[in-house]
């Protein structure tokens, strides 16, 4: 019995006695459920049915008798399948009683994840006429974990973002250095070159829009949508840009000799953008216009 102190300390009172048997009661459980929580302490072994059967029985003996590891065993098999939407509530209360703390955890993670489906339960509206602040409680759970997804939600919209203009900052010093494709310096030749997929993913988009802007008429910043958007990444390029009189993009001498505006918020984009990683799958222009817009 020294896998149960409680036992042990019980069996210890009557050593010395001159009776030949002794009892011990497990009072509270059918009896079915404390030979099988005798056998478990005996052999560690147990029948699929009965742990099946008494699951929440084993627990609660498992507490009052001090067992650890059959506290452990119950949790790992309700883990495995036993731990329902129709059951969760009642084992979540079950659980914080007999201080099982993982299977706590386990419960709270599916009343978060299916809470519609949990609030229409019987064993929902038991508790929550019988325990209101537990109702309180989960009910703060709930809209907690929704506020951080919706937040870890955006942040991956961010980042995405920023990868995104780290991609137009990539290829647009590819285009103005190198040439891609149709369009690239004045001193450089196209002809005869492969038209096939270019290596940096936002070539395609820029190509259009600098085409755009070396023949567009209007192009100071907030005549032309197109021109503004390319002001914007030029802009950017400009505080990114280490490579000082060699660079081939244009206007990026420009924006560095002339006086910084809004220069706090210019240099958390330009950290953000260093910092993100690439998104090599999916580019699009409208997006980043709309960051950098924002910034």
């Amino acid at each position: 019995m020294s896998a149960s102190p409680i036992f042990s300390s019980c069996i210890d009172k009557y050593k010395g006695r001159k009776r030949a048997v002794y009892s011990l009661r497990l009072r509270g459980v059918p009896s079915a459920a404390a030979s099988a929580f005798i056998r478990l302490i005996y052999s560690s072994r147990f029948d699929t049915a009965d742990m099946k059967k008494f699951v929440l029985h084993l627990l609660v003996l498992s507490h009052v008798y001090d067992t650890p590891f059959i506290k452990k065993l119950c949790t790992r098999e309700l883990e495995l399948g036993l731990l329902t939407v129709e059951n969760v509530i009642d084992i979540f209360q079950l659980a914080r009683l007999c201080d099982a703390s993982r299977l706590s955890l386990m419960c709270l993670r599916l009343i978060i994840k299916d809470f519609k489906s949990v609030a229409r339960t019987e064993g929902w509206r038991v508790m929550k006429e019988a325990n209101p602040s537990l109702e309180q409680e989960l009910l703060e759970a709930v809209v907690d974990a929704d506020t951080k997804k919706q937040e870890r939600a955006r942040k991956m919209e961010e980042e995405k973002v920023y990868g995104q203009l780290r991609d137009a900052m990539e290829a647009l010093v590819h285009i103005c250095r190198d040439g891609c494709r149709t369009i690239g310096p004045h001193d450089r030749s196209f002809e005869g070159r492969q038209l096939g997929p270019c290596k940096f993913p936002a070539c395609k988009g820029l190509e259009s829009l600098v085409r755009h802007f070396a023949g567009c008429t209007i192009k100071v910043p907030g005549g032309c949508v197109h021109c503004k958007r390319m002001w914007q990444l030029l802009e950017l390029h400009s505080r990114m840009c280490n490579e000082g009189e060699t660079c081939r993009v244009p206007l990026c001498r420009h924006f560095k000799d002339k006086p910084k505006k809004d220069e706090a918020k210019w240099r958390l984009l330009v950290m953000k953008v260093m910092t993100a990683k690439r998104k090599t799958h999916v580019f699009s222009l409208a997006t980043v216009s709309a960051r950098l817009e924002e910034e």
